[in-house]
């Protein structure tokens, strides 16, 4: 495990990265509420472009501005927060769900380089997204509910003391 993990399961850090995912979730939330919809919540490329079609241009560059500041710094906000809670509440043994949240930011990562390259016109590799977004949920959803048992076996072992 690299030397940077544990300080993800430092108190500050935790409550930085639940403050940042909680307001980013929020500011992504308003954006799609704004402009009609997101991609990142359409499953292929079918599905994406029809929403790209409804989208005008002003509605395109909203969302290419939420893809690269909001979403741009979403994933670390929730795998800064997920995998410092699994490790603090796990230890070293739970440093499989830091990788697994691991290669889920990069699957979001990957699908957010799609969808402003559609957004932008300059490509449309859509289709990519009926592998990446259910990759992405997959692996940051198995991360998530890992972590969440971490956090019941704790609690169970701290009532249990």
């Amino acid at each position: 495990m690299p030397d940077a993990v544990p300080r993800l399961s430092r108190t500050s850090v935790l409550a930085i990265s639940f403050g940042a995912m909680v307001l980013l979730a929020g500011l992504l939330r308003q954006t799609g509420d704004a402009i009609g919809g997101m991609l990142d919540l359409t499953l292929n490329g079918t599905q994406a472009r029809a929403l790209l079609a409804q989208l005008t241009p002003w509605q395109r560059d909203v969302h290419a501005h939420a893809t690269l500041i909001y979403d741009g710094l979403y994933p670390l906000a929730y795998g800064a927060f997920f995998a410092g809670l699994a490790v603090r509440l796990g230890g070293a043994p739970a440093g499989w769900v830091v990788l697994t949240m691991l290669a889920g930011m990069v699957a979001d990562y990957a699908e957010n380089i799609v969808q402003l390259l559609a957004l932008s016109g300059r490509a449309d590799l859509l289709d990519a997204k009926t592998v990446l977004t259910p990759l992405k949920f997959a692996l940051t959803g198995t991360a998530i509910i890992a972590t969440l048992v971490l956090a019941v076996r704790a609690g169970a072992r701290a009532l249990g003391r």
